[in-house]
């Protein structure tokens, strides 16, 4: 069964940010609540596709990470997997696992 019920959200602002929210909604043609319920929205998704531009997409197929990037060393840097030394200013990939470990692999061993 799907929840199709809108729920209702206080929030306090600033008589300076509510007045910018009211002449933004007068401007638009629309209702305060309907421009705020639009910014939180699109807000919401481009947070989302702006922390997969910078982190990648989550993979938790791969060693535990929990992301990863593509990212190029600051200095010479031991391969994770087949413990080749990756030289300086070489691409490699950094992830993370859900204990907050940071993992590093050379393009070969990741395979992307």
């Amino acid at each position: 069964m799907q929840d199709n019920k809108e729920y209702i959200l206080n929030i306090r602002v600033s008589k300076d940010t509510y007045d910018k929210l009211k002449r933004k909604a007068r401007e638009n043609k629309e209702t305060l609540s309907g421009l705020v319920r639009k910014t939180i929205d699109d807000s919401y998704e481009l947070l989302g596709d702006l922390k997969k531009d910078l982190f990648g997409e989550e993979n938790k197929g791969r060693d535990g990470l929990v992301y990863y990037q593509k990212v190029t060393a600051a200095r010479d840097i031991e391969c994770d997997r087949c413990h080749r030394i990756v030289p300086k200013g070489s691409a490699i990939f950094m992830g993370e696992t859900k204990s907050g470990a940071k993992k590093y692999f050379c393009t070969e061993c990741f395979g992307v």
